[in-house]
């Protein structure tokens, strides 16, 4: 069993990491054997099927604490813990961190990644937009810090089914917050919104909310930078409110449709919060 076998497993707890889910749920969303799916499970991730659905509690969380201003018992609620006390003593334990101290600090967490950043005064524009639903294609891997040179072999692997099609839309799914996130575990879906009839490939539907949409223009290589720029604005000067889903990235213009990388665009979509 591959991790294209598992796609829509993980899927599954990603959706509900909130709730109890049970063995038989597994056993039949897999068609395999709860031992079975473990073991592929662990050999690909390192770590349980239980654990990863703890640690996407608690980096929800993380994300809810540093992003909005719900109450903290709020957010141990609705990440799916059943008292403040004991979502408290695993957040502690995650991330050596209480969850006031965490929010108090949030500036801290992105000081690593913004402080050496030279144009600190520089702001970046975005427009607020509602997306609707659509249903996509992807394969997702595990990459180490979102690694550009793994995330581009994916999109060759994509581009080997549909031959660069001009027609499609194509999106990338930052699955995971890295200054939160154990940086070995960011996970990446590429998507495309056409079925490829290939079994390789997972379905789902992104979008469906509205989203602070920012524009990265040029090589993908430095589009940490464009993030830079985002986190610094919205820490700084903004009172956006994000929400704990994953940001989605639109290729609008790529190697597909743009013969020069200094063409290329880039949406950034950040999601809101839910109001």
């Amino acid at each position: 069993m591959s991790l294209e076998k598992i796609q829509h497993i993980i899927k599954y707890i990603e959706e509900n990491y909130n709730r109890d889910i049970s063995i038989q749920k597994l056993e039949q969303l897999s068609n395999y054997s709860y031992r079975n799916v473990q073991r592929v499970f662990k050999n690909i991730f390192h770590e349980s099927l239980g654990t990863f659905q703890k640690r996407l509690k608690l980096e929800n969380a993380y994300k809810k604490l540093i992003y909005t201003r719900d109450p903290i018992t709020d957010i141990s609620y609705s990440v799916g813990f059943d008292s403040l006390q004991s979502f408290s003593k695993s957040f502690k334990k995650q991330f050596n961190v209480s969850p006031i101290k965490a929010r108090k600090e949030r500036k801290v967490i992105f000081e690593s990644f913004i402080n050496n950043y030279p144009e600190k005064n520089k702001s970046i524009d975005y427009e607020i937009v509602f997306l609707k639903k659509i249903k996509v294609f992807y394969i997702g891997i595990q990459t180490k810090n979102y690694n550009n040179t793994e995330i581009e072999l994916l999109w060759d692997k994509i581009d080997t089914v549909f031959a660069k099609n001009t027609t499609s839309a194509y999106f990338g799914i930052i699955v995971d917050q890295p200054l939160i996130t154990d940086k070995l575990k960011c996970r990446y879906e590429a998507c495309i919104d056409k079925d490829p009839v290939n079994k390789d490939f997972s379905s789902t539907y992104i979008l469906g909310c509205r989203y602070a949409k920012y524009i990265h223009k040029g090589s993908y290589s430095l589009i940490e930078d464009t993030y830079r720029r985002i986190y610094i604005d919205w820490l700084f000067n903004s009172a956006l409110e994000f929400d704990s889903s994953p940001i989605i990235e639109h290729y609008i213009k790529n190697e597909i449709r743009a013969e020069n990388v200094h063409d290329y665009i880039t949406e950034i979509l950040i999601p809101i919060k839910k109001k």
